[in-house]
C-alpha cells in the first residue's frame, strides 16, 4: 500500500489521479485518507519543531538528552530520542554555545607519532600466558531494552580466560574489576605475569595513564595495541562470537542487571574447566594448561 501511495504521489501530476489510482488498484478514498493522515502528521511535526526552536531559546546550551524531557514537559507526551534528533536534524537545530576540541593526551600524543609499531602480537607465534588479549563487548537485556558491558581477558594460546567482569559502563572500573581478577587467577597458577603482553584497543580505557599504570609500573607487563581495530584483535573479538552463539537467547531474557552477571559468571565458569576449542585439540583450556605444565615440568633436569 506505502508503495502504491508513493507512486500515486510521484506521477499524478503527468497522468492525473484518476488514471493513476486505476492503474494501480487504489481507492480514491484511501489516497484522500492516507494525505490527510500525512498533512497531520507534517503539522503535528512542525508544532514540535516550533516548541524545540522556543525552548532552545530558552535554554541555549542544551543538548538533545535535556532537551527531550523539557519537550516532553510541554507537550504532555513521550518523544523517542530518535524522533526528537531527526526533528532537530530537519530543523537545523543544535546547540549554540561553543564547544571546545578534545585534546589528545601524552599518551595518544605517543601512540600517534609511534603508528605501525604498537602491535606487538600480529604475526608471531606465542606460547601459553605470553599474551593476553582483552576488550569490551555491549551485551543487550531485557529484550535488548537495555545495555550492559562485558570485559575479559583470554590467552591467545590456551583460549584460558582469567579473568572478566559485567557493568553497566565501559569504563576504567570495570576494566580494573576484569583485571583484579586476572590477577589472582595468575597468582594462583603460580604465573607472577611479568613481561606478559597484554594485547587490547587504542580507546580511552586501554590508554589512560590509571591503566597503563597498572599494567607497566605495578604488574611489570608490557603492552600492545590493535591498529587495525577489531580485526586486529581476533582472539577476543572469537571468544565475543562464541558467548553470543551459545547463550545469547539467556543474555536477551535477563531483567535485570544482577540476572545478567548470573548468567554470564556461570557460563565463564563452564568455559575454562569444560568448553572444547578446536584451535587446542578439542581440549578445554584448563586442560590444555596442565597438560602443558605437565610437559615442562617433564623437560625439566
Amino acid at each position: 500500500m506505502d508503495e502504491k501511495v508513493e507512486l500515486v504521489k510521484e506521477h499524478r501530476r503527468e497522468y492525473g489521479l484518476n488514471q493513476c489510482c486505476e492503474a494501480l488498484a487504489l481507492s480514491k478514498g484511501t489516497w484522500h485518507y492516507r494525505m490527510q493522515k500525512e498533512s497531520a502528521v507534517d503539522e503535528e511535526e512542525e508544532a514540535l519543531k516550533e516548541k524545540l526552536r522556543c525552548i532552545i531559546i530558552d535554554h541555549p546550551g542544551y543538548g538533545y538528552r535535556r532537551l527531550k524531557p523539557e519537550l516532553e514537559a510541554r507537550t504532555g507526551e513521550r518523544i523517542n530520542h530518535k524522533r526528537l534528533r531527526r526533528l532537530l536534524r530537519e530543523a537545523n537545530l543544535g546547540l549554540t554555545r561553543y564547544l571546545p576540541k578534545h585534546r589528545p593526551s601524552e599518551v595518544q600524543r605517543i601512540l600517534k607519532d609511534n603508528a605501525g609499531h604498537l602491535d606487538l602480537v600480529n604475526g608471531c607465534t606465542w606460547d601459553v600466558l605470553e599474551v593476553l588479549s582483552t576488550d569490551f563487548t555491549e551485551l543487550r537485556y531485557a529484550g535488548g531494552s537495555r545495555k550492559a558491558w562485558f570485559m575479559a581477558a583470554v590467552d591467545i594460546a590456551s583460549k584460558w580466560a582469567p579473568g572478566w567482569a559485567v557493568g553497566p559502563r565501559r569504563n576504567r572500573q570495570l576494566a580494573h574489576k576484569c583485571w583484579q581478577q586476572a590477577r589472582k587467577s595468575l597468582e594462583m597458577l603460580g604465573a607472577d605475569g611479568k613481561n606478559l603482553i597484554v594485547h587490547g584497543a587504542q580507546d580511552a580505557v586501554y590508554t589512560s595513564y590509571d591503566w597503563l599504570r597498572t599494567l607497566l609500573i605495578d604488574s611489570e607487563m608490557r603492552v600492545s595495541y590493535s591498529e587495525m581495530g577489531s580485526k586486529g584483535n581476533p582472539w577476543i573479538e572469537s571468544m565475543w562470537g562464541r558467548i553470543k552463539t551459545e547463550i545469547g537467547s539467556l543474555i536477551t531474557q535477563a531483567e535485570t542487571l544482577e540476572e545478567l552477571k548470573t548468567i554470564m559468571d556461570p557460563h565463564m565458569q563452564y568455559y575454562n574447566p569444560q568448553r572444547r576449542h578446536s584451535s587446542i585439540d578439542y581440549q578445554s583450556p584448563r586442560s590444555h594448561l596442565q597438560q602443558y605444565f605437565a610437559g615442562e615440568n617433564a623437560a625439566a633436569p
